[in-house]
């Protein structure tokens, strides 16, 4: 097997964990600053059951991508969040994330779709637990 084929494995659970990483920290930090959420939300015309919705997508879908454990619904949760977060803050402002454009949520919308697609990979629990299933 090729250098390429022995690190890829490797190279996806980097992503998966850091997109998860980021996406779990705006979350909790959506969370954790509950009240200028709701507010800030509101003043984008985003009804509370959105910020809710935010956070579930970004903490919970977040949270699963770190571990891998139900990844593509993790990560239907990610991209539906970005895709929220461009068509109603970010499409207005460019592409540019220096003019508040959608370029970064767009990249994490679309790492997301690759895993709704492609799944955790070989280091996850997803894995794991289907090796065991396959077992039994």
């Amino acid at each position: 097997m090729s250098i390429r084929g022995r690190l890829e494995p490797l190279a996806l659970t980097l992503l998966r964990i850091s997109t998860g990483i980021i996406m779990a920290a705006h979350g909790w930090d959506k969370l954790q600053n509950l009240n200028a959420t709701v507010e800030q939300f509101g003043a984008m015309g985003i009804p509370k059951a959105g910020v809710y919705l935010a956070i579930a997508g970004e903490l919970g879908g977040g949270l699963g991508l770190i571990v891998g454990l139900l990844t593509p619904v993790a990560a239907f949760g990610v991209f539906c969040t970005m895709a929220v977060a461009i068509l109603h803050v970010h499409l207005k402002n460019g592409l540019f994330a220096k003019d508040g454009g959608f370029e970064y949520p767009l990249t994490l919308a679309m790492v997301a779709l690759y895993f709704i697609m492609r799944g955790a990979g070989p280091v996850s629990l997803d894995a794991l637990f289907c090796k065991k299933k396959e077992a039994a």
